[in-house]
């Protein structure tokens, strides 16, 4: 695919290092801007690294997007790997010339990256998802009265949160903590919602991923189940395993439906919790871009992230949703961490553990062609795990 359009990677870490291995495999030339270096700037399928200081800043981006077209001298295809990267390209789309993209239009794109629109949205279109209360801090002073602590708290944009505080949200287990998260969001002007947490373990946790075409048609679908997370209860996934369309029928059929109704088109990733009081898969999100773990379906026989570049370029894609099941990722030092404290707490066996590594499995950093991430990963992480606060973590509070 040598004489075929480059691209731009938007954005940083293991989800872009995804993006930028699925493609460079296929001989496409991949660039990277981020903010700062990390494990993509140094795959050796990163064509060039471009830093760019304040990269969610709307006019920069444009600024920079504006010069590397003109450097570049050809068409370019732009994969957003952040929700407000993607944001912000849905809204330059109009004004940028010479980028081919792989998004919806900025109001769809709004519609499910912001939560507050994305939930009134699935209330709009009776799509079941976790009890979610969206309202100013006066209205949350008898929340008890609609749900029961403890709740789980986050931003309608998960983004700038993320950088704040280093996670996706914060556990309230009565309302004096709630009032006092909430206020710290008011403080920092960061729009809150507040949700219930499903009971279950991380086993009720299943994703749908794929790509739907300019037609709003999916064109690629994988699913796949969570096994464990970290932090444990709250967390992101550190070990997954494919599961067959027909395990997910029901969700699959929800999610199709949604993305239909509001004309869609890009890859998505959506997750789903099974609550055990009622055996209905709940719809908790929905990622409008590539997320971290975007190598698994590429490995068990469905590459989204190429899917998505070919049709960009204009070559018709027929639906791929037959792909090998029983395949693991892992993100081997996370769910090694993971791993050993379940086992201290007697929630898994030695063998439940080593099994996945046993089978065929794929690393979400490590891999035999493209070394140097996994170092800059292993060090970041080594670095990061010797810290009092993560010993702090890892030794009494999970």
């Amino acid at each position: 695919m040598k004489n075929n359009p480059p691209v731009i990677v938007i954005g940083g870490g293991i989800n872009a290092l995804g993006v930028v291995r699925n493609l460079g495999r296929n001989g496409i030339d991949v660039y990277c801007v981020n903010d700062k270096k990390d494990e993509v700037t140094y795959s050796k399928y990163c064509k060039k690294h471009y830093a760019l200081s304040e990269i969610d800043n709307e006019e920069k981006l444009m600024d920079f997007l504006q010069k590397f077209r003109r450097q570049i001298k050809c068409d370019v295809v732009i994969f957003p790997t952040t929700d407000l990267s993607v944001l912000n390209v849905a809204h330059l789309m109009k004004e940028l010339t010479g980028y081919l993209q792989v998004t919806s239009d900025y109001t769809i794109i709004e519609t499910i990256v912001k939560k507050r629109l994305f939930y009134q949205s699935l209330k709009e279109r009776n799509v079941s998802y976790p009890h979610t209360i969206f309202s100013d801090l006066k209205d949350f002073q008898n929340i008890r009265k609609e749900i029961s602590f403890p709740v789980f708290v986050k931003p309608s944009v998960s983004q700038v949160f993320r950088k704040i505080f280093g996670k996706k949200g914060f556990v309230a287990n009565s309302q004096k903590e709630l009032d006092k998260i909430l206020q710290q969001g008011k403080d920092i002007k960061i729009d809150l919602i507040v949700q219930e947490i499903i009971p279950g373990t991380a086993k009720n946790h299943f994703f749908i991923a794929g790509f739907y075409d300019n037609n709003s048609k999916p064109v690629a679908v994988f699913a796949f189940r969570r096994l464990r997370m970290w932090p444990l209860w709250y967390g992101g996934s550190t070990i997954c395993v494919s599961v067959p369309i027909s395990e997910v029928a029901n969700m699959k059929d929800v999610i199709i439906n949604y993305l239909n109704e509001i004309g869609f088109r890009g890859i998505f990733h959506a997750e789903f919790k099974r609550d055990p009081r009622d055996n209905i898969a709940k719809l908790i999100e929905i990622n409008a871009r590539s997320w971290q773990k975007n190598v698994f379906p590429s490995v068990c026989g469905v590459n989204v992230i190429l899917t998505a570049y070919l049709e960009a370029i204009g070559i018709n894609v027929e639906l791929i949703d037959d792909y090998e099941n029983g395949v693991y990722i892992i993100e081997f030092l996370l769910d090694l961490m993971t791993s050993l404290v379940m086992i201290t707490k007697r929630q898994l066996s030695f063998r439940e553990w080593f099994t996945p590594l046993t089978r065929k499995n794929e690393q979400t950093v490590f891999a035999r062609d493209d070394i140097n991430p996994f170092a800059i990963h292993l060090f970041d992480n080594i670095t990061n795990f010797i810290s009092k606060k993560n010993l702090s973590r890892i030794l009494g509070k999970n």
